[in-house]
């Protein structure tokens, strides 16, 4: 069946292959200054000799919201290079600068200020590249792109931008070393390159080349070019980051005990286009803790990857099925040390992954029970056609138990193809194995999808066998010995009505749950006094339809509306039932110095908890202050009721979280971070929770660090032997982290 869905797919829109990406490099193209004396000093005053040498280019037309439109602003840049180094010196002309939003916040972080980014593709593959983004504050953001359209933004280079505003605009100069890139060896290059600027305040999307049918998202297919640079060099090879740490630790029932550590991370370039990186005995202290989050399922909630090891390259990793969830490493046991290889060899993508963990053997920690695992990764994707890939990905994990090893281990084939110019094809046929039952353990999925800036819609087939396990590797919302066959369809219209634009999405599924004998037999085991419905019979089928419609207004106080319903019949050992779901979501808009978030929702689910349909409503207040350029308070609470058959309430949930972050310069910070939950399940006892983390940070150099870290966690737990529960310090950790780059 997956075979013949996916072979029917690729048959009709075959066709469609020969128009993938045009030949060619078109009109737009800026030939590269190559710098012969001294280099411009980057002070974002672009009086420099360079700049008026190097070849300028403008005409910049809208994306948003009159697209097509010649840009209300123009919009000039100009581009330099040495051995070393690629040069952007950008003027973002403004005829009314005294109105220009302009914050200084962390980096990254750039979403409510004016914004000039540009894209460039080094290796020009027409499908991978980076972004570099300021604003008239000269805050730094990047991110890596992959698969045309997709962004990893936890990508961070190293290079230095400046901005100035002066009575015709703002200004911005960057430097940024080749050693950030992955590119060809060949003497000549020709890149891809397009520029993107965002006026906040008018809510204007303005480009200078990029104008096709896949909207905003900017395409690595679709960009420019810069010719003109030859004989680069992509510097020095290797980095070497070793970390300082000392501090102190107390928990409940024990004395504060010394910390002291030290570890080393190791960055080397085997090419221009392939990196290595290996870490031992790596310290996190310095990540901010998961906020959390409301959770009423049976299943967890799925945070993201934080740690920096990690974070860069994971999207080499990334296929339709979740198969390698990094934050499964080390979070039962220490990272005793890791090593990662990713790059791209010719027309292979390539990500090797190795890690220990365990117990540290040179801490002054109390000893504690630590898993000890080893966990290794593999994945290598071909490209292929224009803009077009397959890949495969292996993920192991293996255990010493107390007579033989014990592992998981997952692997599957995956494809991403490109259908011309807004249509995709893409799938996975995976399987995991572990001790014991190595049958009915294969999982498949294949979506097709048309998008472009008007509309997109997609069809999707899916079928997860009972015994398909990828838990203790990756992520997937899974019972055990319960599986699922569905098909799912969406679609979304997204027009322009002046100035604001209009927007609506419909979706639909159909599915049917997949049992073993061993499921209801756990089953009957977990609730001796429960008997299966009357109308449950394991072949019923599932179904849900629903729509949204909104509005996405600009130049106004309010942001954007959006108000939702969905219907479903849900089938369940002890339930059939049909469920609603319906809310709204109104957002102020985020660049005036206070913004408001509201939801509210209301719905029909299955309590687990229970084993009995119920309701639920929540309500969500998400608040943010900037009573000055550099100071940000955000302020998030959730709150939710859960209801019984009868309308009587038996659970209450609330968390909240406040986040202050005050930049003393756009190197150093003092952030402050408080979180709280409180909930009553099933109208038993109340559960609380408490954090409180302190963090100073200083980049002294670049990727050189002081890190000056508090945490504090509070939980209740019972006390004495009569039902009670009482708050009770957790643990306590203040801890001072210095790290150094050395780059060889």
């Amino acid at each position: 069946m997956p075979k013949l869905v996916a072979g029917l797919l690729l048959f009709i829109a075959y066709p469609l292959l020969l128009f993938a990406h045009p030949e060619g490099m078109g009109e737009h193209v800026v030939e590269a200054h190559r710098i012969v004396g001294e280099p411009p000093q980057i002070d974002g005053i672009l009086d420099d000799t360079v700049w008026q040498q190097a070849e300028p280019r403008s005409g910049f037309i809208q994306l948003e919201p009159a697209r097509g439109n010649p840009a209300t602003d123009d919009t000039e840049f100009r581009i330099a290079y040495d051995v070393h180094n690629i040069y952007v010196a950008f003027r973002c002309y403004d005829a009314e600068p005294n109105k220009i939003i302009n914050r200084m916040t962390r980096r990254g972080d750039l979403y409510d200020s004016e914004v000039i980014s540009f894209f460039i593709d080094p290796h020009h593959d027409h499908r991978t590249g980076y972004k570099f983004a300021t604003n008239p504050a000269g805050v730094q953001s990047d991110n890596y792109r992959y698969e045309d359209t997709q962004r990893d933004s936890n990508w961070k280079g190293i290079w230095w931008v400046e901005s100035s505003i002066d009575e015709s605009g703002w200004y911005a100069e960057f430097k940024i070393p080749f050693a950030n890139f992955r590119f060809t060896d060949k003497p000549t290059q020709i890149w891809g390159f397009d520029v993107e600027r965002v006026n906040r305040r008018k809510s204007e999307v303005t480009v200078w080349k990029q104008l096709t049918q896949a909207g905003v998202v900017t395409r690595m297919s679709d960009l420019g070019h810069i010719v003109g640079i030859q004989g680069i060099k992509t510097g020095k090879n290797f980095e070497i980051s070793p970390y300082l740490l000392g501090g102190g630790m107390s928990a409940t029932d024990t004395n504060l005990t010394r910390q002291l550590g030290t570890g080393l991370d190791v960055q080397y370039s085997l090419t221009s286009a392939l990196k290595a990186n290996v870490t031992v005995n790596p310290d996190f202290a310095q990540v901010e803790a998961d906020q959390l989050e409301i959770n009423l399922t049976r299943f967890p909630t799925r945070f993201p990857e934080k740690r920096p090891f990690f974070v860069e390259g994971n999207s080499f990793f990334e296929t339709p099925y979740d198969l390698m969830f990094s934050r499964r490493i080390g979070s039962r046991g220490n990272i005793l040390w890791g090593s990662k290889l990713t790059g791209k060899v010719g027309d292979y993508s390539i990500g090797i992954l190795g890690n220990q963990t365990g117990e540290f053997r040179f801490s002054d920690s109390t000893p504690s029970e630590k898993e000890e695992a080893w966990f290794s990764a593999i994945r290598v994707k071909r490209d292929i056609l224009k803009r077009s890939n397959i890949g495969i990905l292996f993920v192991n994990k293996e255990q010493p138990g107390s007579e033989r090893w014990s592992h998981s281990r997952v692997g599957g084939v995956d494809m991403n193809l490109a259908l011309g110019k807004t249509y995709h094809l893409t799938g996975q046929y995976a399987g995991s194995f572990h001790p014991g039952e190595d049958s009915n353990n294969f999982a498949y999925t294949v979506d097709f999808a048309q998008r472009n800036y008007l509309w997109s819609s997609d069809i999707g087939f899916e079928r997860v066998a009972p015994h398909f396990e990828i838990n203790q590797t990756g992520f997937l919302r899974k019972e055990r010995n319960r599986g699922w066959q569905r098909v799912s369809m969406r679609s979304s219209y997204s027009p322009h009505w002046g100035k604001h634009q209009f927007f609506s999405g419909i979706t639909a599924r159909l599915s049917q749950s997949l049992y073993t004998p061993a499921y209801f037999v756990e089953w009957r085991e977990r609730n001796p006094e429960l008997s299966l419905s009357p109308d449950f019979d394991e072949d019923l089928f599932k179904w849900s339809v629903g729509g949204n419609v909104g509005m996405d207004f600009r130049e106004i106080l309010l942001d954007d509306i959006t108000a939702y319903y969905d219907r479903s019949r849900e089938v369940e050992l002890t339930e059939v039932f049909t469920a609603d779901r319906y809310g709204f979501e109104i957002d102020t808009d985020s660049t005036h110095p206070i913004a408001i978030g509201i939801g509210v929702d209301f719905a029909d689910y299955f309590n687990f908890g229970r084993q009995q349909a119920g309701k639920q409503r929540s309500l969500t207040l998400e608040t943010t202050l900037r009573p000055q350029s550099n100071l940000s308070i955000e302020l998030d609470s959730g709150y939710a009721q859960s209801f019984d058959l009868e309308g009587a309430i038996d659970g209450r949930f609330f968390v909240s979280s406040l986040r202050a972050t005050y930049l003393f310069t756009r190197e150093s910070f003092l952030r402050m971070f408080a979180q709280t939950s409180r909930e009553r399940p099933l109208s038993m006892e109340i559960h609380q929770t408490y954090l409180l983390s302190l963090l100073f940070g200083w980049e002294y150099s670049p990727k050189s660090h002081l890190f000056v870290a508090y945490n504090e966690a509070w939980g209740d737990a019972s006390v004495g032997t009569v039902s009670g529960r009482q708050l009770q310090l957790e643990s306590r950790v203040i801890v001072i982290k210095v790290t150094y780059l050395y780059n060889l």
